[in-house]
């Protein structure tokens, strides 16, 4: 097989993210940026110089509109990667590319998964900072669990040290939950939607590497725009502004200094044959 060079994988990125924002148009489902990628979008009009991936995030009912319907599509090209579809170990969901593909790496929770874009839930959260971080934790413990339910994938790692460390860390809950990773999946996802149907005024992903700094007011999920990323028009919420600020800080038009410009690197990527 090929190996993907970086401007390909991009391309494909690309590709995927005009088809989902496509999607979402014909089917009324309000969609955003998120992350690094909305960052990218105000600030270099496209990818960050030295990022590798897409995020897009969706209120938690667009959220559910969009798996339900993306699951009855059926598409050669991409692959909706969820719980209710094929097996996973993640707390939200993915889009992939079926001709591309990752090998030679240690990461073994997805095996067959080519280059992708991450979709994630905004769900309502404790208005309380301490109830919402012990929430958080609460979930993120949930999300240990389901990772823990398959070997090799619960030891899987970027680099051999990490392996080794969730090799020690996580035995114990893979000899309580193996085998059960649909049921422990469920768990995670209904715990995620706690507050769904209550009058709570925080939103976020509360799987969130971010931790305490993923919380925003559900106000800035009402309001959409176009946005160019990479010369595209996609999606963003309006008031990125007080999003950006919060996950990075007042001064986040500024460019980070070189030692903390960092990527992901996690996959070597290849054309199927």
């Amino acid at each position: 097989m090929k190996k993907m060079t970086d401007e390909e994988v991009r391309d494909v990125q690309i590709e995927m993210l005009v088809y989902i924002d496509k999607f979402c148009r014909e089917n009324d489902i309000e969609y955003s940026l998120g992350g690094g990628s909305l960052l990218g979008s105000i600030r270099h009009e496209g990818f960050i110089p030295w990022d590798d991936d897409i995020d897009i995030m969706l209120y938690r009912p667009e959220y559910e509109k969009f798996v339900k319907l993306m699951m009855d599509k059926i598409n050669s090209d991409y692959t909706l990667l969820n719980f209710n579809v094929k097996k996973t170990l993640i707390s939200y969901s993915k889009i992939y590319a079926n001709k591309t593909i990752s090998l030679g790496n240690l990461d073994k929770m997805h095996p067959d998964m080519g280059v992708y874009i991450d979709v994630f839930p905004m769900d309502k959260m404790p208005e309380s900072d301490n109830e919402r971080i012990k929430f958080m934790k609460k979930v993120q413990n949930q999300a240990e669990n389901l990772l823990s339910t398959s070997f090799p994938e619960y030891v899987s790692g970027s680099k051999a040290i990490y392996a080794a460390a969730r090799l020690f860390l996580r035995t114990p809950r893979f000899l309580l939950h193996h085998g059960k990773w649909n049921e422990q999946a469920v768990v995670l996802d209904n715990l995620m939607k706690t507050y769904e149907h209550t009058d709570v005024s925080k939103v976020g992903f509360t799987d969130s590497r971010y931790r305490e700094k993923e919380c925003f007011n559900k106000d800035i999920f009402s309001e959409y725009e176009d946005v160019s990323f990479e010369k595209h028009n996609v999606r963003k919420i309006k008031r990125h502004d007080e999003y950006l600020t919060q996950l990075y800080g007042c001064d986040y038009m500024e460019l980070p200094p070189e030692n903390k410009r960092v990527n992901h690197n996690y996959y070597d990527w290849y054309w199927k044959e």
